[in-house]
């Protein structure tokens, strides 16, 4: 009987042991990628699996050479000047790894770098904010849903100080998000954490196992985040636009250049906007939304608080960051009813949320409101404002880090800073 039960429950008692094997000791199983595939990787930001998961930002944040450049949708805009482009063409000692895609914000590049936390310590990073983030709800629950794991959860939680009140203050945001109420054990850390107690020994133990779980799971099938870079990647359009620059980057031959080629994409509407765009889009929405950012503004949001949380993860990090403030196309919002005036404002109250607390190193471009084919479509850069930004990071990366971070959480984690001018 013994025998007949050993040869029934054998297989699935040894293949048990075999996954707690793989998933729990520390091994390293699972695909080395070389340099040139990390840069396929960091060459394709729409690529979710790679920006939620860990195995890939382990092994290519651990390489000096790769410069992190967050953002969102604008990091896919690939014209000739973008600085995937540029410094394919012009080698600088870095390259670009983009992360960041439609609906990344604040408060889902903070859970990206917090999940790889150890491998951006003390690094060079490019961030780049747009004004559209702060609207008066915040991140939404899709957005959240969409681009954070809860692996990247969990790699905050263990982490996380439960004493302090900046952990305090996301675990009471983040219990407003529905798809965390359906994670039991989430779901209880955080009111724990939003009353300023530590998980129990037992919860601990749990996010730790799960977290471990998560991370080798991730390296044993990043095949499938290999296999969406090469898809969705840009990097053969990278390649081929590189190509076609002129060998020497002068600055004022590449500017007449870019706006050259701007002119011409841009030829069948009065605002600037790309053919393709205005042809598929704006043009059939022009009528309607003459005016319709007249009462808009971007000086009462959460996102302001979200972004302080991101912050404190960088000022933790000791990494030198430079913040690039996206501009508009002013044609089209003055259409739209929103002056350059308001945007200046934003900028304006942004910057000083940085500069007030050490964050001194900030490319701020909304005066290209009015510049010609600094935005390629509506709201995100083209080939004037890509080439405008390839000279700060290049600037940048040659100037010695200086990090000097004063932080005021007590100010700018306060509902009174969001939402309020």
């Amino acid at each position: 009987m013994k025998r007949k039960l050993f040869k029934a429950l054998g297989p699935l008692v040894v293949a048990l042991i075999m996954v707690a094997v793989l998933m729990f000791l520390p091994l390293n199983i699972g695909a080395k990628y070389s340099h040139k595939q990390l840069t396929k990787f960091g060459q394709a930001p729409y690529n979710t699996p790679s920006f939620t998961g860990y195995s890939i930002k382990k092994q290519a944040f651990s390489n000096s050479k790769f410069l992190p450049i967050l953002g969102s949708s604008e990091l896919g805009h690939v014209d000739s000047f973008h600085p995937s482009v540029y410094f394919t063409k012009y080698p600088a000692g870095f390259t670009p790894y983009l992360a960041g895609q439609p609906g990344t914000t604040s408060l889902t590049q903070f859970f990206f770098v917090k999940s790889a936390a150890e491998q951006l310590k003390n690094r060079k990073m490019v961030f780049i904010i747009s004004p559209q983030w702060f609207t008066g709800k915040g991140v939404t629950n899709p957005e959240l849903t969409n681009f954070v794991s809860k692996g990247e959860i969990y790699s905050w939680l263990i982490s996380a100080d439960p004493k302090a009140e900046t952990t305090a203050k996301l675990a009471k945001h983040l219990l407003n998000f529905n798809f965390l109420k359906s994670e039991g054990e989430i779901h209880h850390i955080l009111k724990r954490f939003s009353q300023k107690k530590a998980m129990t020994k037992l919860q601990k133990l749990k996010v730790s196992s799960s977290l471990q779980f998560w991370r080798q799971e991730d390296l044993l099938f990043s095949g499938i985040s290999q296999w969406a870079a090469n898809q969705m990647g840009l990097h053969h359009k990278i390649d081929k636009l590189s190509k076609k620059l002129p060998k020497n980057p002068n600055f004022d031959e590449l500017d007449a250049l870019a706006y050259s080629k701007g002119e011409k994409a841009s030829s069948n509407n009065p605002y600037r906007i790309r053919n393709a765009v205005w042809k598929k889009i704006a043009r059939s929405k022009a009528k309607t939304r003459k005016g319709r950012l007249a009462n808009a503004s971007y000086l009462k949001s959460p996102e302001y608080t979200d972004f302080q949380q991101l912050l404190n993860v960088f000022a933790e990090n000791h990494d030198d960051v430079l913040f690039v403030i996206q501009p508009v196309n002013g044609s089209w919002y003055e259409y739209l009813g929103l002056t350059e005036q308001k945007l200046q404002e934003f900028s304006s109250k942004i910057r000083q949320q940085l500069s007030s607390q050490g964050f001194n190193q900030i490319a701020d471009f909304t005066s290209m409101y009015n510049t010609p084919y600094a935005i390629d479509d509506t709201i995100h850069f083209g080939n004037r404002g890509w080439l405008a930004v390839d000279q700060e990071i290049k600037k940048f990366m040659e100037s010695p880090s200086k990090i000097d971070y004063h932080l005021d959480n007590e100010r700018y984690l306060s509902e009174d800073w969001a939402m309020n001018k």
